[in-house]
């Protein structure tokens, strides 16, 4: 997970008032990668999440079934640090949390494709396929392990299934943008566009959260950063050293992800959130087994999550400071700021944001998040040939 968690909403309920608040899931179906990316702890972590095996579909299904009795549930996402695509039942785990009336959502390096049939007649609302280059030598550094070739093939693949089977899936490449990659994000963009998918560019960043923080307030369990984390920091737009002094500044904000999202491993474990990975440390205990006003409170009084606050680690996850967006433009070359249109892209981000508060305040009842993710794709897509036909202009 290199850009920053996607925000259903997720929430208790509320004893005075007596509705249910709203709340998102992500859910690591299997805890292994078939990739070991630098800024994953998959790739730069070793013996905190040793592979555990798959969630068994009983067990989402108790997942689901209790996650509706004590919140309303936005959506469910199939995946933290894993790659879900490992897990043979995939589709069969789609099929539960779609049956439920729930929003089903995957992401994928899409280094596999075992049966893009079965996945795209599943039908979930969304899968993300994450990516960082158009070459192998661009792509190769950011994806370890990964061959964009392959991927491409499977992208093609995964449309043909999608018109095969009718799914209504939205189909979409997150693009992860570091300094050494924006000059093939419009290649990719392209071929992406070509096959009916959406795309949406994010500033990569360093995980896990406890190897940041471990620097910033020195931890034993955590050396300083190796020479391949250095590598990767002189590769991002947005450093953790400067990010978090802005940051800091933002530790009076709330934190939307211990407010309004839950993350699982594959046994049903609730993670303190998707920002850290050490289960040894951050494995709060049984999502069954505990009340969601009980998970909530212990999140709470965690050291790290108030380690995190002070420092402002809620905000770095998100993105969430408007100085993120200055600090990664001064961070690249001028030439990439004008020829990928950034300074367009980062005002229609910022109305972007307006328009959400002012849906979330007026209109949160009347219109489905599917409706309002549909109209922000062909907003961009719009902003993006406005942009286009500017610089050619």
């Amino acid at each position: 997970m290199t850009g920053p968690p996607e925000l259903p909403a997720l929430c208790i309920r509320d004893r005075g008032n007596g509705f249910m608040k709203n709340f998102a899931f992500d859910i690591d179906v299997v805890d292994a990668c078939n990739l070991s990316c630098p800024s994953c702890p998959q790739g730069n972590l070793d013996g905190h999440r040793p592979p555990l095996g798959y969630m068994e579909p009983e067990l989402l299904r108790g997942i689901v079934a209790k996650a509706k009795a004590e919140s309303t549930v936005t959506g469910i996402s199939l995946f933290s640090w894993c790659e879900p695509l490992l897990h043979p039942r995939i589709h069969e785990l789609v099929g539960i949390v779609r049956g439920a009336g729930i929003a089903c959502h995957l992401s994928s390096n899409l280094n596999l494709l075992p049966d893009a049939e079965a996945v795209m007649a599943a039908n979930p609302a969304s899968f993300k396929v994450s990516a960082s280059g158009f070459t192998q030598e661009v792509y190769g550094y950011s994806h370890r392990g990964g061959d964009i070739e392959r991927v491409k093939k499977h992208m093609i693949e995964l449309a043909e299934a999608k018109r095969r089977t009718g799914s209504k899936t939205r189909l979409f490449v997150n693009y992860h943008r570091y300094r050494h990659n924006l000059k093939e994000e419009p290649l990719m963009r392209e071929f992406a566009a070509g096959l009916g998918f959406g795309f949406q560019p994010v500033w990569a960043l360093m995980f896990p959260l406890e190897k940041i923080l471990g620097q910033l307030e020195p931890d034993a369990s955590r050396g300083p950063f190796t020479e391949q984390d250095q590598r990767l920091i002189g590769r991002l737009a947005l450093p953790p050293g400067e990010s978090f002094l802005i940051t800091k500044k933002y530790q009076g904000e709330p934190c939307v992800l211990k407010d309004s999202q839950i993350s699982l491993d594959s046994r049903g474990r609730v993670q303190l959130c998707c920002g850290v990975f050490d289960s040894g440390r951050f494995s709060i205990g049984s999502y069954l087994a505990l009340p969601l006003d009980e998970i909530q409170r212990l999140r709470e009084a965690h050291e790290m999550c108030r380690s995190c606050l002070r420092h402002g680690g809620h905000v770095y996850l998100v993105q969430g400071a408007p100085e993120l967006d200055e600090l990664a433009l001064a961070s690249i070359a001028p030439e990439d700021v004008d020829s990928l249109g950034l300074r367009q892209q980062l005002a229609w981000k910022r109305m972007k944001e307006r328009l959400g508060k002012l849906y979330r305040r007026y209109l949160s009842g009347a219109i489905a998040p599917r409706r309002i993710a549909a109209l922000e794709a062909r907003l961009d897509r719009l902003l993006h040939l406005v942009s286009r036909a500017k610089r050619s202009g």
